[in-house]
């Protein structure tokens, strides 16, 4: 499930087979949780430019805030924020300045 991104699988009763309910990936995950200041130690050392970004982790769930300049650069940090062995979930409250992923055609 983590490694195809997968959050949720449905929970078959093999009797009738009708969906029981689901499981979650941090259902499974929650096993596997790291201690939350080595995980805060590793996702500290992610961000690939030294930038003013708070972190908080509970129960492998990660929240990153601070700023960046662009858009892509908020998103390329909660990717490689959730890459990290033991990151369960991130929370991503960066804001950026600029939104470079919208391309405005020129006007005519």
């Amino acid at each position: 499930m983590h490694d195809r991104r997968v959050k949720q699988l449905p929970v078959i009763d093999a009797v009738t087979g009708r969906i029981a309910g689901t499981l979650h990936q941090r259902d499974v995950l929650r096993v596997f949780t790291r201690p939350a200041a080595d995980l805060e130690a590793d996702v500290r050392a992610v961000p690939p430019e030294p930038g003013p970004f708070t972190v908080e982790v509970e129960a492998g769930v990660v929240k990153v805030g601070g700023r960046v300049q662009w858009r892509s650069q908020a998103i390329a940090l909660t990717e490689a924020v959730r890459a990290v062995e033991g990151v369960v979930d991130v929370v991503c409250e960066v804001a950026c300045d600029s939104d470079d992923l919208i391309v405005v055609p020129p006007l005519l």
